[in-house]
């Protein structure tokens, strides 16, 4: 294709299978401890990653999820914060290591605890309007996101909305290991949750749709899978989990968004039930969890796209072995017109601004048709 495209344009072709000028190159999960390292080894302060690299550019949005208990810390010291979140979920987080924090204290665990809190969940403009946070290459942002939604529509940016798919709202609620005890023991509780909470959800996003703003896909992050498969059964999504996803992506698509999916772990058994729940897109296929895009794209064919399966282990290594990583990936997809560049999960501080930048220069060498 001889006509340049933006980031906005690039993208939605990808997600379709149709003509493209290159693949699309992206990246969301920059560490800010990654940020930090480049800093020290020469990224300027004043600069985007995705300026610095001349990536292609998504804007997020969102709205607040959460049963609207107020946040508090509840302790703090040079190496430990416990906190309390807007669900009433109680955490201990590191402060000076990346990790995911760690739950202490869930605020439902039975269904007369559901029960008594799921009131809260009121769909209100304000949630959206008023919602401050946003993931902009893994750093949170403060401005309004009314004022960003006026931004991104005056830029080439590649739009999306983020509600929070409703399984994993329920495994964050009462905690993995409990949420996947209830799945076996009480699973109509479980479903339960994900119904109400997805109601919820389809009314919030209903009322932001009404006000007239528009988005060009809906992302959805959910790890419902780990490194050896799913976390539950086949028989418990198709159950409880996918009606109500179909409903979610169903209204996504009936204000014409496209459907981005982010699941960790390994996908090979969760693809062929999440397909037909309407999703054109799979992100981020983790090498480390046995994921082979090129032989997904083999699996389905014209069906759906890939985005990632990047594996930011080489990019510890040597520029040879990197090189071959992003070459050989890019070469064996591109042809689809259905594959967007991005890391296999984020980007560790484990990659040098050297390395980071060489692969998005190899990258660029052969994204092209």
């Amino acid at each position: 294709m001889g006509i340049a495209m933006n980031s906005r344009e690039r993208i939605r072709a990808a997600l379709i299978g149709s003509d493209l000028d290159r693949v699309p190159l992206t990246e969301i999960g920059i560490w800010p401890e990654t940020i930090k390292r480049w800093q020290d080894e020469g990224f300027p302060k004043d600069i985007s990653p995705h300026e610095y690299f001349d990536l292609d550019t998504i804007d997020f949005f969102s709205f607040e999820p959460s049963l609207g208990f107020k946040e508090k810390i509840i302790s703090r010291d040079k190496y430990f914060q416990v906190y309390t979140d807007g669900d009433g979920c109680t955490y201990k987080m590191f402060l000076k290591r990346p990790g995911s924090p760690l739950l202490l204290k869930s605020a439902v665990t039975k269904p007369e605890d559901w029960e008594a809190v799921k009131g809260n969940l009121q769909p209100a403009m304000q949630r959206f309007t008023e919602f401050m946070k946003g993931i902009v290459f893994g750093e949170d942002v403060t401005e309004n996101q009314v004022s960003r939604y006026i931004k991104s529509k005056d830029k080439d940016s590649f739009s999306v909305i983020v509600p929070v798919e409703p399984c994993w709202y329920y495994l964050r609620l009462l905690g993995e290991e409990e949420a996947l005890m209830t799945i076996a023991e009480n699973p109509d509780f479980a479903g339960i949750i994900i119904e109400e909470y997805n109601n919820f959800t389809l009314e919030m996003l209903k009322l932001i749709f009404s006000q007239g703003y528009t988005f060009d896909a809906l992302w959805v992050f959910s790890d419902l899978c780990y490194k050896n498969g799913m976390l539950f059964s086949p028989q418990f999504f198709k159950e409880k989990v996918f009606p109500h996803q179909k409903k979610l992506f169903d209204l996504g698509k009936e204000n014409g968004l496209k459907i981005i999916y982010h699941s960790d772990g390994y996908i090979d058994e969760f693809l062929p039930l999440i397909i037909p729940a309407g999703i054109d897109c799979i992100q981020p296929l983790e090498v480390r969890a046995g994921n082979d895009a090129p032989g997904y794209l083999e699996k389905y064919p014209d069906t759906i796209s890939f985005m990632g399966n990047i594996n930011m282990d080489v990019f510890t290594t040597t520029k040879e072995e990197i090189e071959y990583e992003v070459k050989s990936k890019m070469l064996s997809m591109k042809d689809s017109h259905r594959y967007i560049f991005h890391s296999d999960h984020s980007v560790p501080d484990s990659v040098s601004l050297e390395n980071y930048g060489f692969a998005i220069e190899t990258a660029k060498e052969h994204a092209g048709y």
